[in-house]
């Protein structure tokens, strides 16, 4: 088992979070030694892909090389993290190797669990069930938004933890737009289901967004967890919790669905 030389800083995870950290360290001080530890080759710009599920992006601008993106002077690992060894400040390699470290940033994301909704891989990106929290999906989102004339509109969040909470309202609200520019939200019943109980974490926010809410006459259905999908009827069914903790499901149909 060979072993890393040992870094100041050691990062785990280059994503956006990883690489930014590790850029704004050296901003402060150009003498840190800082290695990032990411196995991909390939970086993906993960908040762009709302913008593509818009329009405003195309695919291709969320993706990258990850060698460029490294930060000069930063040492790029380029292998998979298998444990951690915080008594001995080290990190464990999948291939056994292990580097240590005098501070530790872990940033590996969050992995996306598609199977806790029933049905829901089958009929991913087709039946106009679509999601802006994968690459590949984020275009269908956009030409799903383009050829709605009319019908349902469902927009879903789940309960925490997930990637940004934002990004399932910034879904609706781009959508939105672009069928009021087109004047089509009249024959459009647009619907935000949340798991949670408030549309957003901070209550500083919500006021604000509750403007767009009623600007597009979009309905808020709080409390409300996406439990199943059925792409070919397309059918949604929702776990409803009341005030008292009580529960039952309902289904509702739909012409695009954004989970």
């Amino acid at each position: 088992m060979t072993q890393y030389a040992k870094h100041q800083i050691v990062i785990v995870g280059g994503g956006a979070g990883g690489i930014a950290t590790a850029a704004s360290l050296l901003k402060r001080d150009k003498s840190l030694d800082i290695a990032i530890i990411e196995p991909s080759e390939t970086h993906y710009y993960q908040p762009g892909w709302t913008l593509v599920g818009g329009g405003v992006f195309t695919q291709a601008k969320t993706r990258r090389s990850m060698s460029p993106l490294i930060p000069k002077g930063v040492r790029w690992i380029n292998s998979e993290v298998s444990g951690f060894n915080p008594d001995n400040n080290e990190v464990i390699l999948a291939d056994g190797e292990r580097v240590a470290y005098e501070y530790l940033v872990v940033s590996p994301g969050l992995k996306l669990c598609w199977d806790k909704i029933e049905g829901l891989q089958e009929t991913l990106g087709k039946n106009g069930v679509t999601s802006n929290y994968r690459f590949d999906l984020a275009p269908y989102t956009w030409q799903l938004v383009q050829e709605l004339k009319s019908g349902n509109a469902l927009f879903t969040q789940p309960a925490m933890p997930i990637k940004c909470a934002g990004a399932p309202q910034k879904a609706m609200y781009l959508s939105c737009a672009h069928w009021f520019k087109n004047k089509r939200l009249d024959n459009i019943n647009v619907a935000f289901h949340n798991a949670g109980g408030v549309l957003f974490g901070v209550q500083e926010y919500v006021p604000a967004l509750m403007e767009y809410i009623e600007k597009y006459d979009a309905k808020l259905c709080l409390n409300q967890n996406l439990i199943a999908i059925d792409g070919d009827s397309k059918t949604a069914t929702f776990k409803v919790a009341d005030s008292e903790g009580n529960s039952r499901e309902e289904s509702r149909d739909f012409d695009m669905i954004h989970v």
